[in-house]
């Protein structure tokens, strides 16, 4: 392969992560929010670990690091998941809000409902990746 074929290929797969992230930003603002998004966002965020070659360094975790991470992951989805779940219920049950409000509020609700558990997953990840590069040197 040569060097200006595999730049190709991460410039594709971040076009391909960042037209994902806007299809689902659009069609949210268009449509409100849907559960399926919570199925294109691990999609993105796969297209851009392939791009930034981070996806290679699974390939050499052991079957007990990639299961920690994979539980982390699960537990992470649920607790975003419920958090979400709990966002609406107050947004739509208890305040009652609706039109462009709603809409903010729940993408408000959203961002803040990703930021705890994006750096305890980050925090664990990073945390097997450097004791997996430890291990090697």
């Amino acid at each position: 392969m040569e060097k200006g074929e595999g730049k190709l290929n991460k410039q594709t797969f971040n076009i391909i992560g960042w037209i994902l992230l806007l299809v689902m930003g659009v069609s949210w603002i268009v449509f409100g929010y849907s559960s399926w998004y919570l199925l294109l966002l691990p999609l993105s965020y796969i297209s851009f670990s392939i791009s930034d070659g981070s996806i290679k360094k699974l390939g050499k975790l052991s079957i007990s690091q990639a299961t920690l991470i994979l539980f982390a992951l699960a537990v992470s989805v649920g607790i975003v998941f419920g958090l979400i779940q709990l966002a609406n219920y107050v947004i739509n049950e208890k305040l009652h809000l609706t039109g462009v409000i709603k809409t903010v509020s729940q993408i408000i609700a959203i961002i803040i409902s990703l930021y705890p558990v994006k750096f305890t997953f980050g925090s664990i990840v990073y945390k097997i990746y450097g004791d997996s590069n430890a291990n090697k040197t």
